[in-house]
C-alpha cells in the first residue's frame, strides 16, 4: 500500500496551477532515479480516487477494459483488461512507481458481459491504437507517444464494437 503524501506547508497552499496535469508531465520527464516529485504523486492520489469513485458506483469486480496514462522519462498509454480494475490499477501504480513513472489519468469502460468480450475488445482497442502510435518493444498494450483522449477513443469504439457485434450475434440466434 502506498504511504499518504504530507499535506503542503501553509505557504504553498495557496498557489493556483492552472493546468497541474501537464506540470505533473513536465515535472516527470524530467525526474532523475531520486524520489517522485510530491506533485506528481498528488495527481497520481487524484486519479486513484477519481477511479475509485468511479467503481464504488459502478461495480470493482466488473469485466471492463482499462486506459492509463503513465507519465516518466517516456511517457506512455496502457490499454488493458482485468476483471479486477481496482487491485490491478493498485498494482499498476507500484509497477510504474518502482521505475520512476507516475500514473496521470486512468479510464474504465462500462462494464463487459464476458471475459471472452473483453479480451475481444481489448484486441481491437490495441489494434485500434497500434494503427497510429507505436507499442513499446514486448509489449502489445503500451504505446508510447500517445494521447490518453486517443487512447480512451480506441477503448470505447472497441467497447461498442464488441457490444454490438454480440447483440448482433444474439438477435442472430433468437431469429432462428
Amino acid at each position: 500500500m502506498l504511504a499518504p503524501i504530507p499535506p503542503l506547508p501553509p505557504s504553498q497552499r495557496s498557489v493556483i496551477i492552472k493546468k497541474p496535469r501537464s506540470l505533473a508531465r513536465r515535472l516527470m520527464q524530467e525526474a532523475g532515479s531520486g524520489p517522485l516529485p510530491v506533485f506528481a504523486l498528488r495527481i497520481q492520489d487524484r486519479a486513484r480516487a477519481t477511479a475509485n469513485d468511479f467503481l464504488r458506483e459502478h461495480g470493482y469486480r466488473e469485466h471492463r477494459l482499462y486506459v492509463l496514462e503513465i507519465a516518466g522519462h517516456t511517457p506512455r498509454i496502457k490499454i488493458g483488461y482485468s476483471s479486477a480494475p481496482w487491485e490491478r490499477l493498485t498494482r499498476h501504480i507500484g509497477e510504474v512507481n518502482r521505475w520512476q513513472h507516475t500514473l496521470i489519468q486512468a479510464h474504465f469502460s462500462d462494464a463487459l458481459p464476458d471475459k471472452a468480450t473483453a479480451k475481444s475488445a481489448e484486441q481491437q482497442a490495441h489494434a485500434f491504437m497500434s494503427k497510429f502510435y507505436d507499442c513499446v518493444p514486448g509489449s502489445p498494450e503500451m504505446f508510447v507517444g500517445s494521447d490518453f483522449r486517443a487512447g480512451k477513443t480506441c477503448v470505447e469504439t472497441a467497447v461498442a464494437c464488441a457490444l454490438c457485434g454480440r447483440s448482433e450475434q444474439l438477435s442472430r440466434s433468437v431469429d432462428r
